[in-house]
């Protein structure tokens, strides 16, 4: 008996998933196919819509788009989202092989995660479990192990990190998801399109390029600097959502809500608008987010602190040099952020408080703290 092992997040299921797992079973013609979904993949980050929206999504986009021929020899295997926790293959092909003692295990993977091989958990246990397949993508430039056969074809050029960005930025995923999983996307509003909606409304129309703008780069930063790209995305996105209040009613809107602002009676009486990134924590907050580092970041995006994680940093950096600005010098400290994150913090912090010093204007306890601890 053969069996065809298709796992992943499938955050959201795209093109190239129905593209690889068709071209797969052709190859290969299986006995019967298992798409295994993750709870959550141990070499990534929280998945960007929950399990049981991700499975909705896989039976509406991935099974649908199978010849019925091999539509019908499929079946969703649940036991890592029903197990709700972070599963390792290993343990999930171990299952399966006494489950089907003297079936051959064919494990089919993206071009990206076969990159990844020799991160998984016992590389060596794996290949004794299973025959191992991958495909080539356009656009993708992965060093696959030799051990892995190759799905004949090109896959689409598309990848889920791909369709989450379009998503989050409203850009058009026409091409890259079925009609019926747009549609629930859409409909249960995942993947950020309630907050694009959100920021749509209640932000200016050059705010809101502006904090598109911001996520594109904090992406971009994170995916250079190995940090969460999907988590500075949304980071970005929700930094100014506190911009959606007048100025002049932020401190009474910080009081009336209790939003803890680090002087409070010196921003209402020197700079309401310096209130914004902390009345963005709090809408966050209100709309369900609760990463603390998320949270972090939005708060410490105008100000800072004497402490900046790294997520803070970029978040900081990414709002000070995003496409959007056009002062002398942003195009220098956007390519030193690509070449050193860390030297392009400092670079901002000394250019954001040394105008502060030239124009003669207030400057905030926590940036003078932020500066303190740049100076150690």
């Amino acid at each position: 008996m053969r069996i065809l092992v298709f796992g992943g997040s499938f955050d959201p299921p795209h093109k190239g998933h129905a593209a690889l797992l068709d071209a797969a079973a052709r190859q290969l013609r299986p006995d019967r196919i298992l798409v295994v979904p993750a709870f959550q993949a141990p070499l990534k980050g929280r998945p960007g819509a929950s399990a049981a929206d991700r499975l909705r999504l896989i039976r509406l986009g991935l099974l649908p788009a199978l010849p019925k021929k091999w539509r019908k020899r499929t079946r969703v295997e649940l036991s890592e989202i029903k197990s709700r926790k972070q599963i390792f293959t290993i343990d999930t092909l171990s299952n399966l092989k006494r489950r089907y003692s003297n079936a051959e295990l064919n494990f089919v993977t993206g071009a990206d995660s076969a990159a990844t091989f020799n991160l998984w958990k016992n590389p060596a246990g794996l290949k004794k479990l299973a025959l191992w397949w991958t495909a080539t993508r356009p656009g993708a430039d992965e060093k696959i192990p030799s051990f892995f056969s190759r799905i004949e074809g090109r896959m689409p050029d598309v990848s889920s990190t791909e369709v989450r960005h379009r998503l989050a930025i409203g850009e058009g995923v026409d091409d890259l998801l079925s009609p019926l999983v747009r549609k629930s996307i859409a409909r249960r509003k995942l993947y950020g399109v309630r907050l694009l909606e959100r920021l749509e409304v209640s932000l200016k129309s050059s705010r809101l390029e502006h904090v598109l703008c911001v996520a594109e780069l904090a992406e971009s930063l994170a995916r250079r600097w190995n940090q969460d790209a999907d988590k500075a995305r949304l980071a970005g996105l929700l930094h100014d959502l506190g911009r959606s209040i007048p100025i002049p009613e932020m401190p009474s809107f910080a009081r009336r809500h209790r939003v803890k602002v680090p002087d409070l009676k010196g921003i209402e009486a020197q700079n309401p608008a310096l209130a914004h990134a902390h009345l963005s924590e709090h809408l966050a907050r209100k709309m369900g987010y609760t990463d603390p580092e998320l949270l972090s970041a939005v708060r410490k995006h105008t100000l800072g602190d004497g402490h900046m994680a790294p997520l803070d940093r970029l978040l900081f950096v990414a709002d000070a040099c995003s496409s959007d600005r056009n002062y002398d010098g942003v195009e220098r400290l956007r390519e030193l952020a690509f070449k050193n994150l860390d030297l392009a913090f400092s670079a901002v912090v000394k250019d954001k408080l040394g105008h502060v010093k030239k124009k003669g204007h207030w400057l905030h306890p926590n940036a003078r703290r932020l500066w303190n601890s740049l100076r150690k």
